[in-house]
């Protein structure tokens, strides 16, 4: 046969198999796709911010069961429930001629240490060297290849062995499954905070029905603290959870100092509760002073007031409050703290109540935590990291309630990139994923604290813009349309850089528009305009002499 006959047969057999891939995939991305939009967002929601509390235990890991089911593609599942040292089944579907008994594995530490490395979903081969062979090989034979694991804090609740038809490296799909994962631990965690608080209220009973009258300090204070275990906003929860001590351990005056790591510049806060006056906060120095002092002891304020420092000065206000005694009391490890009281008659016990209290305080602002973990990760763009769409449209509605109570101005600017498509078509969709990346990172760097940015969708993105008119709405339009086109975008994993630009409109609230959905057909208007005029363009409603080259 001719050498030339050969080598177009050879091409015409990796073009046809390139074909087959690349088909194969913009199905399953098209499915993957089909199958998130086909979970109703605002039921979502509502299961994970509120069904791990309001709902049974029973009922939570039914509904868990079913997402994974219609939501996430799995149609074979089976979850393992840790009972003392083994994960026995407690769920299955799909799974056709099985012995319960079979599932039955020892969850010995190598094992747990394993499933802690990661709560995103992995495939089960990640656990080849601590699982036994014979039961890796049952679960490869039953279609089980991926695994995610039930934690919450350092307490294994159980582990989801699942097959999917969507890909493991879906975004979508290991942000849905580690919610979903991380609701169904809330709610095993807040069984077990129902559970003792049932045992402390039989307690309670059997002390008022016997003849010694006399209750243990830790069991009211306990008692009184685990109602505060459905509070999720961990910001709030602080002055209940004082309150609560103040009354627990019948203090007079009370005052938490904290900090609030994680942010750019930590400042120290106060909550008090039965002073007279309001207390000035301590410098950054004078709160690390004392956190390294105190240590984990309890310590008189007289130690530190013949300082001749600003920690000297500081604690002098504290003993004219009437404070007389400080501890160290951190929250969590992203609140660290230290609390001040005066007016206590009896100390003998103290140091053990303020123990008791300060466990009961970290389980209940780690449960705080961990729903606002959730509820950002249900408002956020997986892909950017900016805001979605779902919680743009609330914060839009917010944010012209306020203008409209102030009588402020508000602007509201929609963009897309120009040719994003063309990009995924030459460069394959990573390579427009990554532009989209950094295309998140720009606009972060671009606007105010005020402003609120979002991914409105596909390769369109959102501002929202309080306190702005339209002559600065122009002027922001017009640098960040320069911002992009001087650009350079970067393909990973190549030497290829793209040029990218982008067209955008704006309205402005209420000079255009009276109502979020007005303002924001007006915006999607004026884009429509930019892009008509050949892209690369920023126009504001209603003036044409803001369309600029």
């Amino acid at each position: 046969m001719d050498y030339h006959v050969v080598l177009i047969l050879v091409l015409i057999v990796l073009v046809v198999a390139l074909s087959i891939i690349l088909i194969r995939r913009i199905l399953n991305e098209k499915r993957q796709m089909a199958t998130i939009r086909r979970m109703d967002l605002a039921d979502f929601s509502k299961f994970l911010l509120t069904n791990s509390v309001d709902g049974t235990i029973s009922e939570v890991a039914r509904k868990v069961s079913c997402l994974l089911k219609e939501s996430c593609g799995c149609d074979r599942v089976v979850f393992l429930r840790k009972r003392r040292s083994f994960l026995e089944l407690s769920y299955q579907h799909g799974i056709e001629r099985m012995n319960r008994r079979t599932f039955r594995l020892a969850a010995n530490q190598d094992l747990v240490i394993a499933l802690e490395e990661d709560f995103m979903p992995r495939s089960v081969d990640k656990l080849s060297r601590v699982l036994p062979d014979k039961y890796l090989r049952m679960l490869q034979g039953k279609g089980l290849d991926l695994f995610f694991p039930v934690f919450w804090r350092n307490n294994l609740y159980g582990v989801y062995f699942v097959r999917s038809t969507i890909e493991i490296n879906s975004r979508s799909f290991n942000i849905l499954v580690a919610s979903i994962a991380q609701s169904l631990a809330a709610a095993y965690h807040v069984k077990w905070h129902e559970s003792r608080s049932e045992r402390m209220k039989k307690r309670l009973v059997e002390y008022h029905s016997s003849e010694n009258n006399s209750i243990p300090p830790s069991v009211v204070q306990q008692s009184n603290m685990i109602k505060l275990v459905r509070h999720h906003n961990a910001e709030t929860i602080i002055p209940k959870l004082i309150q609560s001590i103040k009354q627990d351990l019948n203090i007079n005056r009370i005052a938490f100092l904290y900090q609030k790591n994680g942010q750019k510049n930590p400042q120290p806060l106060i909550v008090q509760e039965g002073l007279d006056h309001l207390l000035s906060a301590p410098t950054m120095d004078c709160m690390e002073e004392l956190l390294k002092t105190i240590d984990n002891n309890m310590v008189p304020i007289s130690d530190f007031v013949d300082k001749k420092s600003p920690l000297g000065n500081w604690t002098r206000s504290l003993r004219s409050a009437g404070l007389e005694n400080i501890a160290f009391f951190s929250l969590s490890k992203d609140y660290p703290g230290i609390l001040a009281w005066g007016g206590i008659s009896s100390e003998v016990s103290l140091q053990n109540q303020l123990q008791v209290a300060r466990s009961s305080a970290t389980d209940l602002m780690n449960n705080a935590e961990s729903f606002e973990r959730i509820e950002e990760m249900s408002y956020t763009d997986g892909l950017t990291g900016l805001a979605n769409q779902r919680y743009f449209r609330r914060r839009l509605d917010e944010e012209i309630q306020r203008a409209k109570r102030y009588r402020r101005k508000l602007a509201f600017i929609i963009f897309d990139l120009d040719g994003l498509k063309s990009t995924n078509d030459t460069y394959g969709h990573l390579a427009g994923d990554a532009v989209l990346k950094q295309m998140g990172t720009i606009l972060r760097g671009s606007i105010r604290a005020i402003d609120i940015i979002a991914r409105y969708g596909g390769d369109e993105f959102c501002i929202i813009m309080p306190e702005t008119d339209a002559v600065t709405c122009t002027r922001f339009m017009t640098r960040l349309k320069n911002d992009v086109a001087g650009t350079s975008f970067v393909i990973p994993d190549t030497d290829q850089q793209l040029a990218c630009t982008v067209s955008l409109g704006g309205a402005i609230f209420p000079d255009h528009a009276d109502s979020p959905e007005k303002l924001i057909h007006l915006a999607d208007m004026a884009l429509l305009r930019a892009k008509s005029s050949g892209r690369n363009k920023s126009v504001l409603h209603n003036d044409e002499m803001s369309i600029d080259n």
